[in-house]
C-alpha cells in the first residue's frame, strides 16, 4: 500500500509518499481501508519532533481517519467489513492514518454518519473531540451562558462555536478577517471579534454590558491568560487547550481572586480510546441531526501531503484533507 512517512524530522520536505507493507489487524484491531485523512497541527508537530512520540522514525504520521472496515481481527464484534467508520487517535503510539489502509482499535471506531461525506467525516475526529472535551467534560458549559471562542477560524475553533450553539449558548469568537468572520458567523457565532481591528477585551466588555463572558475556549494560553481573566464574568472558567508559545504562564493572582476564577486545564487524550470514541458517537448523532456540520476547506490527494502541510503552517479556513 502507499503511506506519507517520515525517515527523518523535519520540516514539509521530510514527507515521503512510499510503499509499505498492508498491514494484518490482530487481538481486537480493526484494518480500516482509508478514504480520507484529515490534516491536523499535532501531524505536524509530530514530523517536526514538537510532539515526542513513542514510536521513533521510520512511521506513518495522522491522527484522523474515515473510511471503510476491510478486516477485523479475533475478538471484534460490533463490526465487520464493510462497515463505515471514523476515527481518530493515531500517530503517536501507533502507525498513523496518512496512508491506504490504517489499523486501528476496534474502541476507536465510530460510525461515519449518514448523509456527509469521508471527508467530511475525516474532519470531525480531533478537532471536535478537543473542542467537546473542553467544552463539556470540562467547563460544563451550560444553556444561556456566554462563551468566548478563541481562534474560531481554525480546526478546533470552528467545532467548537458549533458546539456552543448547539447548546443553547451564546458565542463570541475572535477572528483575524472579515472574511473568516462571516464564515464564523455562519456557523452559528452570535458576535465575532477581529483581533487584528482592536482591542478584544473591550469589545467583549461592549458586547456583554461589561459583565464578561462564563467561559472562555483558550488555544494560546501562556499569551493570553491575563487578558482571559479580564474578560470572564465572576464564577467564570477559562479552558486551555492549548499551552501557546511559552511553556510556563503566571497567573495574575489579584484578578483571579477578585473574580472566582476557574483555570482549567484540558486534553482530550485523557478520555481514552473508548471515552473519545464515546465523544465522537455523540457528535455523529448531532452532525445526523443537522446540528453541527465538519468543515472542510481543501482536498488534497495523498501524494500531496507536503503541500497541504505547507498550507496548514498558513492561514486557511476548514480541515485540510488527504484521499488516497
Amino acid at each position: 500500500m502507499k503511506a506519507v512517512r517520515i525517515h527523518q524530522y523535519g520540516g514539509p520536505e521530510v514527507l515521503v509518499y512510499e510503499d509499505v507493507e498492508t498491514p494484518s489487524p490482530g487481538p481486537d484491531q480493526v484494518l480500516v481501508s482509508v478514504r480520507a485523512a484529515a490534516v491536523n497541527p499535532i501531524d505536524a508537530a509530530v514530523r517536526s519532533n514538537g510532539f515526542p512520540t513513542p514510536r521513533q522514525p521510520p512511521k506513518t504520521i495522522g491522527a484522523d481517519g474515515a473510511g471503510v472496515v476491510e478486516a477485523v481481527g479475533p475478538g471484534v464484534v460490533g463490526l465487520a467489513p464493510g462497515d463505515e467508520v471514523f476515527f481518530t487517535g493515531l500517530g503517536v503510539g501507533s502507525e498513523g492514518s496518512y496512508a491506504e489502509f490504517a489499523l486501528i482499535a476496534a474502541a476507536q471506531a465510530v460510525r461515519k454518519p449518514a448523509g456527509i461525506s469521508f471527508e467530511e467525516a475525516a474532519a470531525l475526529g480531533l478537532a471536535f473531540s478537543t473542542a467537546w472535551y473542553g467544552l463539556v467534560r470540562r467547563a460544563a458549559l451550560a444553556a444561556g451562558e456566554t462563551v468566548l471562542v478563541q481562534g474560531a477560524a481554525g480546526g478546533v475553533g470552528s467545532a467548537a462555536v458549533q458546539l456552543a450553539h448547539a447548546r443553547g449558548a451564546r458565542v463570541l469568537a475572535t477572528v483575524s478577517s472579515a472574511a473568516d468572520a462571516a464564515r464564523v458567523a455562519e456557523l452559528g457565532a452570535d458576535e465575532t471579534i477581529d483581533r487584528t481591528a482592536g482591542d478584544v477585551t473591550s469589545e467583549v466588555g461592549r458586547l456583554t454590558g461589561g459583565r464578561g463572558v462564563d467561559v472562555v475556549l483558550e488555544l494560546v494560553l501562556s499569551a493570553n491568560l491575563t487578558a482571559d481573566l479580564g474578560m470572564i464574568a465572576r464564577g467564570g472558567r477559562i479552558v486551555g487547550i492549548g499551552g501557546g508559545p511559552e511553556p510556563t504562564v503566571t497567573i495574575p493572582t489579584g484578578p483571579a481572586i477578585a473574580v472566582d476564577a476557574s483555570v482549567l486545564f484540558a486534553s482530550a487524550s485523557n478520555a481514552g480510546r473508548a471515552g473519545t470514541a464515546e465523544v465522537l458517537t455523540e457528535v455523529a448523532r448531532l452532525v445526523e441531526k443537522g446540528a453541527l456540520r465538519p468543515v472542510v476547506g481543501r482536498v488534497f490527494a495523498l501524494s500531496q501531503a507536503r503541500e497541504a502541510h505547507e498550507l496548514l503552517a498558513g492561514h486557511h479556513f476548514g480541515k485540510i484533507v488527504l484521499v488516497p
